[in-house]
């Protein structure tokens, strides 16, 4: 196995894969474009995932506000006091863990953790050119889909 551990600009270079193989200057350019492009998902995730989660706090404010007005004109007998058989009955707790927001940023997040462990093995080839692929493109994608540090404490990294 012949892989550099000092940091080197070589156009030849296996990446990720016996089959991602650079030979040429073309080749070294085309990978550079599809890390840039890598790393311009992850940083879009990371958005997404935000912004879901900012969907989901306002859909559930509106919800309880909903909730309040119809509580305050309903009668005395509450949802609470009705019983259901056992196997029929989803308590609070399963239903919230089990809920399509929640499955959904868990599967984001999964996903975006096997992204950024793709880019951790990128760098650790220990090309410049990838590696400054990998941070030009972490750039360009803050700079797209974040653009302002108070928004990145909202945003945490899953890594």
């Amino acid at each position: 196995m012949d892989m550099s551990m000092v940091l080197h600009f070589g156009e030849k270079e296996k990446i990720l894969f016996a089959w991602w193989k650079t030979g040429s200057f073309s080749g070294m350019a085309v990978s550079m474009l599809i890390t840039f492009l890598l790393c311009i998902l992850y940083e879009a995730m990371k958005a997404f995932r935000y912004f879901l989660a900012v969907w989901q706090a306002n859909k559930r404010r509106t919800t309880q506000s909903e909730l309040a007005i119809t509580n305050a004109a309903a009668d005395s007998v509450s949802e609470d006091s009705v019983q259901f058989a056992p196997l029929l009955s989803i308590s609070g707790l399963t239903k919230r863990l089990l809920s399509t927001y929640r499955i959904i940023q868990g599967i984001l997040y999964g996903l975006q953790a096997l992204l950024a462990y793709v880019l951790m093995l990128i760098v650790m080839t220990f090309n410049v050119n990838l590696i400054l692929a990998v941070v030009v493109g972490e750039a360009v994608g803050y700079f797209l889909f974040t653009g302002t540090p108070l928004l990145d404490n909202n945003l945490a990294d899953c890594c």
